[in-house]
């Protein structure tokens, strides 16, 4: 492919949102491809972010194709209420023009008038067929994180045993479904929690009402928030904390469809860095599971505790597990798979 010089509204202004810069960003630099944010310069293709604003006239150039990266499942909104309410405070707040509508309403509209529509998972794939039939899967690239080798942790004392979180903070309430048997090991456990996360964060749209991540803890988490040690995310910080855990967790309020809906990625950089991870079971994390051949799935509050447990007792089972993951990685998570699919998806659309 031709050298390419792409416009692109990005989640970030800088680039440095995971979203920008383990997609687009991650394929462009691989690839010789210039990124261009200034949409009023001369590109050959424009790709469009969730943070768009998607009645602009820079995206309406039927000269210029439009590749839309929908990393979410905003097509399944909690409540027509939440999805409104969305909708109206990204008109509010000067990031979408035009009328007030639904914010899914302004991504159906937007995928219809899309030449091709990127997301993160086949489960997310199905509710956007209906909207277009040039559709690609691609994950995020876990590039930035390296891989640590199986048996290379830190010694722990005998009766210590640290769990790592990893995410943003609007998704650390999906413990509260296990807080409960978390706090029944803590009573036969030195029980430690790393939250790998942001110290702050808005309440609402990353912009507005800005918290403390510890007080969203202390609040809703109060089983656990004395064992708590909130962490600023960055790798180095993400890397030296998988070294010392023992486990990670990924519990997820399913009743959120964001949140049920969401991909993989955090499962497979668990398995990057050498930890074995149980999880809810959500689509993306079923399937997954069931093809690497892993034990991840939690599906009620006793599997949490006998999987836990058969973890942190059975070393050679969690060794395992991280192997068979691992595999998984490097069969269907390689750095030229997801370069391969980016090529797809462009090509799709420019020939």
């Amino acid at each position: 492919m031709r050298e390419l010089r792409v416009g692109y509204w990005p989640l970030a202004s800088d680039l440095t949102s995971p979203g920008d810069r383990r997609r687009l960003v991650f394929w462009a630099k691989a690839r010789g491809h210039t990124v261009i944010t200034d949409l009023s310069k001369k590109v050959d293709v424009v790709v469009a972010s969730e943070n768009s604003d998607f009645n602009s006239s820079l995206l309406a150039n039927g000269n210029i194709p439009v590749i839309f990266d929908l990393i979410d499942a905003y097509l399944s909104p909690r409540n027509p209420v939440d999805d409104f309410a969305r909708g109206l405070a990204k008109k509010l707040a000067g990031q979408i023009s035009g009328g007030v509508k639904p914010f899914s309403h302004h991504i159906k509209d937007f995928c219809l008038r899309s030449d091709a529509v990127i997301c993160s998972s086949p489960e997310q794939e199905v509710l956007i067929k209906p909207y277009t039939t040039n559709t690609h899967v691609i994950l995020d690239s876990h590039d930035e994180i390296p891989f640590i080798e199986i048996g290379t942790r830190s010694k722990l004392s005998n009766n210590e045993i640290r769990i790592l979180w990893e995410g943003q903070p609007a998704t650390i309430r999906g413990i509260g479904g296990i807080a409960s048997e978390l706090y029944q090991l803590s009573e036969t456990s030195d029980l430690r929690f790393d939250f790998v996360t942001d110290q702050k964060y808005y309440k609402f749209m990353n912009r507005y009402i800005e918290r403390e991540t510890l007080e969203l803890i202390s609040k809703d988490l109060p089983q656990i928030s004395s064992n708590a040690n909130i962490i600023e995310w960055s790798i180095n910080n993400l890397v030296n904390s998988a070294q010392k855990c023992q486990i990670a967790i990924i519990p997820i309020d399913l009743r959120v469809p964001i949140q049920r809906l969401k991909p993989e990625n955090r499962l497979l950089i668990m398995w990057r860095l050498g930890l074995p991870c149980l999880t809810t079971a959500s689509p993306a994390y079923v399937r997954v599971s069931k093809i690497a051949g892993v034990n991840a799935i939690c599906e009620k509050p006793q599997d949490w505790l006998d999987s836990f447990n058969r973890i942190i007792t059975d070393q050679s089972f969690a060794q395992k597990e991280v192997l068979l993951g691992q595999n998984y990685l490097h069969e269907f998570h390689s750095r030229e798979i997801l370069l391969r699919k980016w090529d797809t998806a462009f090509e799709s659309v420019i020939g």
